[in-house]
């Protein structure tokens, strides 16, 4: 299965898109969480690896989200809604941040 520039194959998610850069989330790590800090909450660890990589862009990150759910279930993994909102939320904060450093 495809999800824009993302494959979902037996060893997990992996990126396809053009260039030269890679960026797999092994199948047996997909859900592991990051802790949060203070008074921040858990995310998804490998969502904002991704998110920190600067030559992915947003769509692709949207993209990856989509494929992220879909493997989690086919993968049959402990796949947490509030998690996967707090990650989104982070995400989409950080995204809103890069919006307003483009402005200046």
């Amino acid at each position: 299965m495809q999800f824009g520039n993302w494959n979902i194959t037996l060893e997990g998610i992996v990126w396809s898109g053009p260039g030269y850069n890679q960026f797999m989330i092994p199948a047996t790590e997909l859900v592991a969480e990051r802790p949060g800090l203070l008074s921040t909450p858990t995310t998804y660890e490998w969502i904002m690896r991704a998110t920190d990589e600067n030559w992915l862009t947003e769509d692709d990150l949207y993209d990856l989200n989509y494929a992220f759910v879909y493997a989690a279930a086919r993968f049959g993994l402990n796949f947490s809604y509030e998690t996967f909102d707090n990650t989104l939320e982070e995400q989409y904060d950080r995204f809103d941040d890069e919006d307003d450093e483009d402005d200046y």
